[in-house]
């Protein structure tokens, strides 16, 4: 899926629906950003056909308890793009053999209303998420807030911050997985060029 082919619109808010429960305390983190930045970095990205969200819950569960009516999303056809993968944590990106999880089974969450728990799913895209557009707050607008006790997980102060534990813990897994990797291909490198070195070497001049 090519970057042109990314559609990235206005959406109302409440037309959207989660596959899986929102962390209480990411959330709050995520609301304090957002309002002291007074734009929306990243888009969304969502199911075309369905509306299910399959990245960004927190950022819309941020904007719809401050009020926002409406939200940037990008819309892809999840069911007709194979390159779309569903892992467990960050490091299945690398990994074809990894527990997956089928688009199906997010979709279903999403639709049914029996919600997945938080950070449950990993969605890796065929495209880079990260596309930032900076979209200010104040152009989506804006109504009483909403409550939405109902997306957030039952969660205690202390299960909370042992879930952003365990989220830096899954960064910094992937984070040394790739460092071992960039030191296989450094090596595979280097062996690569002392063979050219050695070929050079071997080869008088006629």
């Amino acid at each position: 899926m090519e970057k042109s082919n990314l559609k990235i619109v206005i959406v109302p808010i409440d037309k959207l629906k989660p596959h899986e429960k929102g962390s209480p305390l990411y959330l709050e983190l995520l609301e304090q950003e957002i309002l002291k930045d007074g734009v929306l970095k990243y888009p969304i990205i969502a199911d075309e056909k369905t509306y299910v969200i399959l990245d960004g819950m927190h950022r819309w569960l941020a904007l719809k308890s401050l009020g926002y009516t409406q939200i940037p999303v990008i819309l892809i056809d999840a069911f007709q793009n194979p390159k779309i993968r569903v892992g467990k944590r960050r490091i299945h990106r690398y990994m074809n053999d990894s527990d997956e999880i089928s688009i199906e089974e997010v979709i279903s969450a999403g639709l049914s209303g029996h919600l997945m728990k938080p950070r449950s799913t990993r969605h890796f895209f065929p495209f880079s998420k990260f596309q930032q557009i900076n979209y200010p707050l104040n152009l989506l607008g804006r109504k009483a807030p909403q409550n939405i006790s109902k997306y957030l997980a039952k969660m205690t102060d202390k299960e909370c911050k042992l879930a952003i534990k365990e989220w830096c813990a899954e960064l910094s897994e992937e984070l040394e997985f790739l460092k071992k990797r960039e030191e296989e291909v450094e090596r595979e490198r280097e062996e690569f060029l002392n063979r050219i070195k050695n070929l050079s070497n071997n080869h008088s001049p006629l």
